[in-house]
């Protein structure tokens, strides 16, 4: 499977789709209260679930490469692998638990990832350069999802912080805040579900290509 012929992304990408509009449409038909199943703020509803497993995944596959190990001349390098493990796969726990939620301190832990995201360019980037040369398709693939992610995971909710509320009656007066609330919810998880969908097609693709190269090289993996 290529990236060109990745079949389940399309079909991910609807799943996506179909999950925040009825949570939209649950919204509005319920008087400002989303239907539990599709809440996208809920723990181990269907986007939650959907979100995790991505997540898992995107945790899943770094930590297999790493635990496979062999050879620095093939990057990414195993400091670069375990760190993306390990921060991967605490988001998919913190995604399905909502574990941010739970110690009442969800905006400080999303300014925990920000930087901890911010971090992996400046302290990796000799890896990242190294893949970005050997594989420029993965990675563009990659850093568009994180793009994405970052635009609507963050910028969606500073727009609700700095804009929606403080001027809600003067843009949204003739709504209600759940209507408008809804959508923007909406938008913002769509992004980050799309972000996610990007960087794991990415991801495939360079660890498909990694293991290609190991195995030409005869190289054990």
């Amino acid at each position: 499977m290529t990236v060109q012929k990745s079949l389940w992304f399309p079909l991910v990408i609807s799943l996506e789709v179909i999950l925040v509009t009825l949570y939209a449409i649950s919204v509005h038909a319920n008087g400002g209260n989303p239907f539990p199943l599709f809440d996208v703020n809920g723990a181990r509803t269907l986007p939650s679930w959907l979100q995790a497993i991505q997540l898992f995944l995107l945790g899943a596959l770094p930590l297999w490469m790493c635990l496979t190990y062999r050879n620095s001349a093939v990057p990414p390098s195993r400091r670069l692998l375990a760190f993306t493990a390990l921060l991967f796969l605490y988001a998919s726990l913190d995604e399905l638990l909502k574990l941010n939620f739970l110690a009442n301190h969800h905006q400080l832990w999303k300014s925990i990832y920000l930087a901890v995201g911010l971090a992996v360019p400046i302290l990796f980037y000799r890896d990242l350069l190294r893949l970005f040369n050997l594989h420029p398709q993965a990675m563009r693939l990659i850093g568009i999802g994180i793009l994405i992610f970052l635009v609507c995971g963050f910028g969606l909710d500073l727009f609700r912080v700095h804009v929606q509320q403080p001027y809600w009656y003067q843009l949204f007066g003739r709504w209600k805040f759940y209507q408008v609330d809804s959508i923007r919810t909406a938008l913002e998880e769509l992004g980050e579900m799309t972000g996610e969908t990007l960087v794991l097609k990415g991801m495939v693709a360079l660890a498909q290509r990694r293991w290609s190269q190991l195995a030409i090289n005869n190289i054990p993996h």
